[in-house]
């Protein structure tokens, strides 16, 4: 066996013995040993996020490239429709229905402590104007200009008001309830035959809202005076009411 060879058998074994016997070399050898594995781990899992967000990232761009692709050739047919539209109306001398400014508005906070139907809204509203809020595609309440402010006043507020259709023609005002979840449609006209099950909608009329969003369906009905009187439930879930839809007409 070579003198070098010799040498660095005798080191290790000397390192070896100094492991064993001296508490203090181990536990610095120990401390080393576990910074290096940590320092390991923690940029191992750095690199597995980096790589699992790239993948995540390429994913999407290939899923948005897909539904870019599908909505191109409707985007086409719709400037195709309009144009046509606009011609017929031309021709028969009919002026064409506004089409709705929608935009995304935050909830601030809520009006008044303890009560949950009204919110500052991180919008502008002028005076005398009335605007309609939705959430997820349904009738949330309706936004209005309070001290200067955009404040929403939501479906359980009573306050609220706008027009419905319940079932196929039984016209009315939905009112708030005092509860977001439930709205009193009021002001039915006797004659029409109205159910608990029906589904309600708005009907456009008071230039609040287009026709035919969801408000929600039927629970019950009673008489009241010479009209009827319908308690629904509604769709749109307010219990976190952070986002909304500010409908302009």
């Amino acid at each position: 066996m070579s003198r070098r060879l010799l040498l660095i058998f005798a080191a290790l074994a000397g390192l070896w013995i100094l492991y064993k016997t001296n508490s203090f070399f181990s536990n610095s050898l120990l401390t080393i040993a576990n910074s290096v594995k940590s320092r390991f781990l923690t940029l191992e899992q750095r690199l597995y996020e980096e790589w699992q967000k790239h993948f995540e990232q390429a994913k999407r761009i290939e899923t948005l490239q897909k539904r870019v692709q599908t909505l191109i050739p409707y985007k086409i047919l719709y400037k195709e429709l309009e144009d046509q539209l606009r011609e017929l109306s031309k021709e028969c001398n009919l002026s064409l229905p506004t089409v709705p400014n929608v935009q995304p508005v935050m909830a601030i906070s809520y009006a008044r402590l303890g009560d949950f139907t009204s919110m500052w809204l991180d919008a502008t509203i002028p005076k005398g104007r009335i605007y309609g809020l939705l959430k997820n595609g349904q009738v949330a309440g309706i936004a209005i200009e309070s001290q200067g402010r955009a404040k929403g006043l939501l479906n359980g507020n009573k306050q609220c008001s706008y027009g419905v259709v319940v079932g196929e023609k039984a016209n009315g005002i939905a009112m708030g309830s005092g509860d977001n979840r439930y709205v009193i449609v009021k002001y039915i006209p006797n004659y029409e035959p109205i159910h608990a099950g029906q589904r309600v909608k708005t009907n456009g009329l008071d230039r609040i809202f287009v026709y035919g969003l969801d408000v929600g369906v039927v629970s019950q009905v009673w008489q009241e005076g010479s009209y009827k009187v319908a308690k629904v439930r509604t769709f749109a879930d307010l219990s976190h009411p952070r986002f909304f839809w500010l409908m302009k007409l």
